[in-house]
């Protein structure tokens, strides 16, 4: 009989768990374990936790439940299970078993070895000059050194390869080709429930199974093709086919060129930020790793026609429109108390080279904008729903809506 722990963020020892489990698979020099960030705040975040798994007083090896699918009102979760080096060896039916029983809900568990074969069935699907599909065993493989290549991320945060396998499931794994060649990259995972929505949007759409999208990139080279907008419009297109009304994703929110693509282009909305949600250092990232919780309701009438070109979707010139009050200049001259119909927050214009030339205020800029996002952003009368980018000369904002039955109708 197996003795199983969960370990949930909810438990306490959530840190504790993933600390301790990363450490005696390897760590850093095992490639098929997940990294750290991702289990510190996304699995928690989409439903997922953990397993310490022993038979006879000595530990066997570790488990993460990953947020499958869901069948009627059947959760199916994925079991990865990484057994310790030399421990005796587990009956994966009987791990699944009762790890089913220990969550206490009606659910399925389907055992994954990250060490096991697997299989990469390619799919294609043709815009323009440029095809989209979930990649084969060496795209597979591109997705982890594109991941470095854009980030200059050492090999401990990439993600597995064996993620991309047909075997575990993964609900956004697609890959842009270019030339013959690997050009980007869009994974995501499946998530039960979320952020909270507003109660209109909570009656209107599906939102037990929602998707995570973790990661994106587009190889330099590759740029300016549209290729990011086109990785989002066909996962919007396999959600809603799936039965997905919500994708959700964490971004950056001094990112301009992100905050054009997710707002503007693609319609998405944000009224959660996360102060410090990981504890992230790389290129992008110098100072800490604040983000935006996204909301992408892919079934609104808005989004379709975002993403048909239908729609008329453009960055907001600022230049002389004194009715949308501009609540900070820069990281300083805060206003936390406006309540215009639209609000207009300063972001760098280019966060990456602040970052790297001027570190110091690169900070302040975070501190100031974490405030104002606290203080702003929700979905209560009164607050505010970032909705578009805006610009102004050479100056770059986030563009706010305020909180109104109109405006929720208008989003869905």
């Amino acid at each position: 009989m197996l003795n199983l722990t969960l370990h949930r963020i909810e438990t306490g020892d959530w840190i504790a768990f993933v600390d301790e489990s990363r450490a005696r698979l390897g760590g850093t020099a095992n490639p098929s374990l997940m990294p750290a960030y991702y289990l510190y705040a996304v699995l928690p975040k989409i439903g997922g936790c953990g397993l310490t798994v022993q038979r006879d007083g000595q530990t066997c090896g570790y488990g993460f439940l990953f947020p499958r699918h869901l069948e009627g009102d059947v959760q199916v979760y994925t079991l990865r299970y990484h057994p310790l080096l030399g421990a005796p060896p587990v009956d994966p039916d009987e791990l699944s078993d009762q790890t089913a029983c220990l969550l206490e809900r009606t659910c399925r568990i389907v055992f994954y070895d990250p060490y096991a074969a697997h299989s990469y069935p390619a799919t294609h699907q043709t815009i323009g000059d440029l095809d989209f599909g979930r990649p084969n065993a060496a795209e597979a493989a591109d997705v982890r050194t594109i991941h470095q290549v854009v980030w200059n991320n050492p090999p401990e945060v990439l993600y597995p390869v064996d993620m991309h396998s047909a075997e575990f499931g993964l609900a956004t794994s697609l890959v842009a080709r270019a030339n013959g060649q690997t050009a980007g990259f869009l994974l995501g995972m499946t998530k039960f429930d979320g952020v909270e929505l507003p109660a209109r949007w909570q009656e209107l759409l599906r939102h037990r199974v929602r998707l995570e999208s973790q990661t994106m990139a587009v190889l330099p080279q590759f740029r300016e093709r549209r290729i990011a907008f086109l990785l989002k419009k066909v996962q919007a297109e396999q959600a809603q086919a799936a039965g997905i009304d919500i994708i959700n994703w964490t971004a950056d929110p001094l990112q301009f060129p992100n905050a054009a693509l997710n707002f503007t282009r693609l319609g998405a909305v944000a009224y959660t930020a996360h102060p410090a949600l990981y504890a992230l250092h790389n290129d992008l990232n110098q100072v800490i790793a604040s983000r935006f919780s996204l909301t992408w309701l892919v079934g609104s009438r808005r989004v379709q026609e975002r993403l048909s070109g239908a729609g008329s979707a453009a960055v907001v010139n600022l230049a002389g429109r004194t009715e949308i009050v501009r609540v900070n200049d820069g990281p300083s001259a805060t206003n936390f108390e406006a309540q215009s119909a639209t609000i207009a927050l300063e972001i760098p214009a280019d966060w990456t080279a602040l970052q790297q030339h001027d570190l110091s205020l690169a900070q302040r800029w975070r501190e100031t904008t974490d405030r104002l996002f606290a203080s702003y952003l929700g979905i209560g009368r009164g607050q505010y729903i970032i909705t578009n980018a805006g610009t102004d000369g050479e100056r770059r904002f986030l563009v706010g809506e305020r909180v109104t039955d109109n405006l929720l109708e208008s989003l869905i």
